[in-house]
């Protein structure tokens, strides 16, 4: 039985010809993906530091870890991209991704225009061990499915796997697909029975072939395309043709957002705003991917890792489940929040499944950190896509998102990721300037602010990819207000776009003379954060003190000068970079700070000792 699931297949939409306007609201593919970016060089580091060891039998790997890459205990490179966010209704948690990207999350530096194509990702096995006889009947198998929630690849384009031939020292081609349209999950069965490939040191990988759009008509669709998505990797000997069963009950889907609109609200608003934000309750699917009914039973866990905290809010529950079913478990929680803790929190909460002993135990497991920091969200972090206005009449059009402060406040800018597009097309000419206005009747009313300050988009390769953009002077708000941004030229921004989350219905658009709702089939990545001078997050609530440290600027470890009445008691720390993002927290049981795992720059440290905040910036020399 399958879910019916929502699809934004075909990823360039044009929706045009609303209520006579000329606007177009236009969803672009990605073309560079910051989250793989970042954790590139760290890999490499990693598979060259050690020696890949000789796999043996059997070989199995669903990519439900949280890497973003794959397990280098099975893998020799970090090409495909491990995510939960991209296919659609897998059998479990994770799925390897094969698109036009490159390992350091940027387009193939040797793509071309369609009609022809390239190869461009790989995602290759470890040495494995297949010294056999041909008569264990020996298979590779593994689940694909092309385009997903993400551009569907073309006729010309494919999926292919290669085995490697040790007597050669050759890579041969033995199994592709060309792009079709979209589809569940489909099984691939590959059996091994050549002398060449039963030796020590076999290897297999996949690979694609992608083309970039032809059109010349609008380059800023030359974006990330064609995707492949691989799942439930197996190979094992004394298997058959029809050995496609997956014993295994499994989370496929992530745990839901504790909020129920949001995906975070500014910590400092939080105790004002729980009662009507929070959701009674975080949901998650499992599958039975077996063809047998099979009891299971669920459990919730919630933490708070800083503080060692572990809170178990119900019973464990029990169901039987029939073969080849989906279904949701709502957990319901009460916690108890402790609101003096600091200026921001993570809540950790872990789903767990307890299932037969022969059922695979790494996907079993799925936690969702929820963050309460500085800024409002609706999104999840991961854009599947870019979005913008194009043509004739959207020089100097508007885009409204809508917010609620729940306290009054001060705004200090908005995060913003944006889609980079290929030859960085929208660095050239494209610019902007944000707005924030009150509410009127549902609609933005009054303009509060129209900054002054003219921004162009930024990419960055960090894990986030947003970036810091700042109000020339803070930008009082209470309750509900729309933060947005006016261009200046008839170009798309290709502001990221988050397709797993529903639509939201607080985005709105101006152009023509009048604003109209907009129908992106997702959450536009725009995060407007709160004032602080500082870090960005707002201090009202408690008087704030200057923190002594030395030596200041410091290299490798800093020790704080304590108040005399807070002699031996914990401080809780943050640290943040310019960019306002939390890069450390931890509870500091002495006055030093080892900081050997920063890199040099300027940092801004907020300490809570006690009932009181202190501040301090710190340079740190190379």
């Amino acid at each position: 039985m399958n879910r019916t699931i929502r699809v934004a297949a075909g990823i360039l939409i044009s929706l045009a010809g609303l209520h006579g306007l000329q606007a177009q609201e236009v969803i672009t593919p990605l073309f560079r993906n910051p989250r793989a970016a970042q954790l590139q060089n760290e890999h490499i580091r990693i598979r060259k530091s050690a020696e890949a060891s000789l796999l043996e039998l059997p070989i199995f790997d669903d990519f439900s870890n949280t890497s973003l890459v794959a397990d280098t205990g099975s893998w020799s490179d970090a090409y495909a991209f491990v995510n939960n966010n991209f296919c659609v209704n897998p059998v479990s948690n994770g799925v390897a991704t094969l698109d036009a990207l490159d390992a350091d999350g940027s387009i193939y530096a040797h793509a071309v225009l369609s009609p022809s194509t390239f190869v461009a990702d790989h995602l290759t096995s470890n040495p494995v061990n297949l010294q056999y006889p041909a008569s264990d009947s020996l298979y590779l198998s593994f689940l694909y499915q092309a385009g997903g929630l993400c551009d569907l690849p073309e006729e010309e384009d494919s999926l292919m796997v290669d085995f490697y031939a040790t007597d050669s020292s050759k890579w041969v081609n033995v199994w592709r697909v060309p792009g079709r349209s979209l589809h569940e999950f489909s099984h691939a069965m590959i059996p091994i029975s050549s002398e060449r490939f039963l030796t020590s040191g076999f290897r297999f990988r996949f690979r694609n072939r992608a083309s970039l759009s032809g059109s010349n008509d609008y380059p800023d669709k030359r974006s990330n395309v064609d995707y492949w998505h691989v799942d439930y990797v197996r190979l094992d000997r004394n298997r058959t043709i029809s050995d496609t069963i997956l014993r295994d009950v499994a989370f496929n889907t992530p745990l839901s957002s504790v909020l129920k609109d949001l995906t975070s609200i500014p910590w400092p608003h939080f105790e004002t705003a729980q009662n009507t934000t929070l959701a009674p309750f975080v949901s998650v699917r499992y599958r039975n991917n077996d063809s047998i009914t099979r009891n299971v039973t669920r459990s919730l866990t919630i933490l708070e890792p800083i503080y060692n905290d572990t809170y178990y809010p119900e019973e464990p529950t029990a169901q039987d489940l029939p073969e080849h079913v989906d279904t949701i478990v709502d957990f319901g929680y009460i916690y108890p929040l402790d609101f003096q803790r600091g200026d921001s929190a993570l809540i950790r909460f872990k789903a767990a499944l307890r299932t037969d002993e022969f059922d695979p135990k790494v996907n079993d497991t799925v936690i969702h950190d929820q963050l309460f920091r500085d800024y409002y969200s609706y999104d999840d972090g991961t854009a599947e896509a870019g979005y913008g206005l194009r043509a004739s009449g959207t020089a100097n059009a508007l885009m409204a998102i809508r917010y609620h402060s729940y306290e009054p406040d001060q705004l200090g800018g908005v995060y913003i990721y944006f889609n980079q597009v290929y030859d960085s097309i929208n660095l050239k000419n494209y610019s902007f300037n944000l707005m924030v206005w009150d509410e009127s009747d549902g609609l933005p009313g009054s303009i509060i602010r129209e900054d002054d300050n003219i921004y162009k988009p930024i990419y960055t390769s960090t894990y986030t990819g947003f970036i810091r953009y700042e109000f020339s002077e803070p930008v009082p708000v209470n309750g509900p207000f729309f933060v947005g941004w006016r261009q200046e030229k008839e170009y798309i921004l290709n502001v990221g776009l988050d397709l797993n989350n529903k639509p939201d219905p607080h985005v709105m658009y101006y152009n023509m003379g009048e604003w109209q709702s907009s129908i992106a089939p997702g959450v536009i990545m725009f995060r407007p954060f709160l004032y602080d001078e500082t870090t960005g997050v707002n201090n009202s609530h408690s008087e704030t003190r200057l923190l002594q440290i030395y030596p200041n600027p410091a290299s490798d470890r800093i020790w704080f000068r304590m108040p005399p009445s807070s002699v031996g008691e914990e401080i809780l720390v943050h640290i943040y970079d310019t960019s306002g993002r939390l890069v450390h927290h931890s509870v500091v049981r002495s006055n030093q700070l080892d900081l050997s795992g920063f890199s040099p720059g300027i940092y801004y440290i907020r300490a809570l000792i006690g009932a009181q905040s202190y501040y301090s910036k710190l340079l740190i020399n190379p």
